[in-house]
């Protein structure tokens, strides 16, 4: 046997040795590691359920400030769409000029060939 193999024996028989003896801690102290894991993620748990708190908090109250965003967005649409229409209606010629001349360079461009 080479010196390799006998060091490759000797420590797997150290890392089976220490196993062993955490097993047989381990069964010595089954209700100590019992209430340390339990207390662990008892943390673990009340982190978790803060986080969704906060989280479903934050949420709520991104979609109010976007809903109010939403209705500031819509009056003032309305109120432009109003003074326009106002405007048209006492005042249409420049409107109805305004069209024919878009409608006219739109013609010329679109009409022309280009070879």
């Amino acid at each position: 046997m080479s010196n390799a193999e006998h060091q490759t024996k000797t420590s797997n028989s150290k890392i089976a040795e220490a196993f062993e003896l955490l097993n047989e801690a381990a069964k010595e102290k089954k209700n100590e590691m019992k209430e340390l894991m339990t207390d662990k993620y008892e943390h673990i748990k009340q982190a978790v359920l803060e986080g969704t708190t906060q989280g479903k908090q934050i949420l709520d109250k991104a979609q109010h400030v976007s809903q109010e965003a939403i209705s500031e967005v819509e009056e003032t649409i309305k109120k432009t769409a109003a003074k326009v229409d106002k405007s048209v209606r006492e005042n249409p010629w420049p409107y109805i000029g305004g069209v024919a001349v878009v409608s006219l360079l739109l013609g010329c461009f679109m009409g022309s060939k280009r070879k």
